[in-house]
């Protein structure tokens, strides 16, 4: 019998074949696979679930398929791949809107299997702009490391720290302007307050886009020093701020009950200048690449993002919602250099006594660790 239900996702994971890896930091665990290169679960001792949002992906026939969530990398843009077309971009998102099985699952392989201490991922992908119809090979990587954190010695708290390094190589024939990048989704439960701190007030829309449903004064607040976001998997919201904008920091506070309280912090490697390539689907440029009437990649995209579901993406009802944790890298130009990008992120994740919790966060941060309601 599993002796937790750390355990039991990996007993799952082994059994449907994902050939998953376990990544040990004293008590604390990662569980990353190799099935969509995914980090699955984070256990922290003292924490009797995962931090982390994992559910069965249930196939359209009714079976069951395997287990999805955790922290994932796809490859931006979104509306360049994701949708048949722009109209049914714009029209009908969620009812047109498809993974492509080139992105995710991906067909990854891990380079160091003999490796203890982290895991390293590759695949090839051939993707076209739906837009442009322009197409490229890149090579992705992705390495996963557990590590010490800093937190360790702060009383009362348990904690893990993980790197992770996403590269992309833009292949030979790539066309000329084709552009891709690595975006990086970590899917977390709902409950709880997504902080992101801003290298000035933001504002809407010039600073912050919506990408979805507009956000509303319960979901979104703007103070002077961040951007807070509800998440409750009630509304489906999506904003993006470039890179300019935000300190490359963001955290997801969750209170835990009877005074404790987990919080996963993000840090990330804004570069302002660097071509970003994610935009909304409403962009006119999008248009104008489809109609032929831009030849230049559409750039200026979005560096931080999140994400709140409104339930329906796994068809489990109100239950099986989540949020998301959202940052691109710099993307890669056919007939542009670089032809190679490479990001790393380090993500901090705690749990225990909520002043303990709060206080180290604010340190962080530099801004109040508070809880939208």
């Amino acid at each position: 019998m599993p002796h937790t239900w750390f355990d039991a996702l990996e007993i799952q994971a082994e059994a449907q074949g994902q050939n998953p890896h376990v990544l040990r930091m004293g008590e604390a665990r990662l569980l990353v696979v190799e099935h969509g290169a995914r980090v699955l679960a984070c256990e922290l001792p003292g924490v009797d679930h995962n931090l982390f949002f994992t559910t069965d992906f249930s196939n359209q026939d009714g079976s069951q398929g395997k287990l999805t969530g955790g922290d994932r990398v796809w490859m931006s843009p979104e509306i360049a791949y994701f949708w048949p077309t722009l109209e049914d971009a714009l029209n009908d998102p969620k009812g047109t809107a498809a993974t492509p099985a080139e992105i995710d699952p991906a067909a990854w392989h891990n380079m160091n299997p003999g490796d203890e201490d982290r895991v390293e991922l590759a695949c090839g992908m051939s993707l076209t702009d739906l837009r442009s119809g322009r197409s490229g090979k890149v090579l992705v990587q992705r390495e996963v490391i557990a590590e010490r954190s800093g937190t360790a010695d702060v009383a009362g708290l348990a904690s893990l720290s993980f790197l992770i390094t996403h590269s992309v190589e833009m292949q030979e024939g790539a066309d000329s302007g084709f552009c891709t990048g690595a975006w990086d989704i970590l899917q977390v439960p709902t409950g709880g307050t997504l902080i992101c701190p801003t290298a000035r007030p933001v504002t809407i829309p010039d600073d912050m886009r919506s990408y979805y449903e507009p956000f509303g004064d319960r979901h979104v607040v703007i103070d002077p020093a961040c951007v807070r976001f509800r998440l409750d998997g009630r509304r489906r919201i999506k904003a993006g701020i470039k890179a300019e904008h935000t300190t490359g920091r963001m955290a997801y506070y969750r209170e835990l009950g009877e005074g404790r309280s987990s919080l996963i912090v993000r840090i990330f490697a804004p570069m302002p200048g660097e071509p970003y390539c994610d935009v909304p689907r409403d962009d006119p440029r999008n248009f104008e690449l489809r109609d032929g009437k831009r030849e230049s990649p559409v750039l200026g995209g979005d560096c931080f993002q999140v994400y709140n579901d409104d339930g329906d993406a796994f068809g489990g009802g109100p239950d099986v919602t989540f949020g998301e944790m959202e940052y691109h890298d710099p993307c890669v130009v056919g007939g542009e250099g670089p032809d190679r990008r490479t990001g790393t992120s380090v993500s901090h994740v705690v749990a225990g006594p909520d002043a303990a919790v709060r206080a180290w966060g604010e340190g962080v941060l530099g801004c109040a660790i508070e809880a939208l309601r």
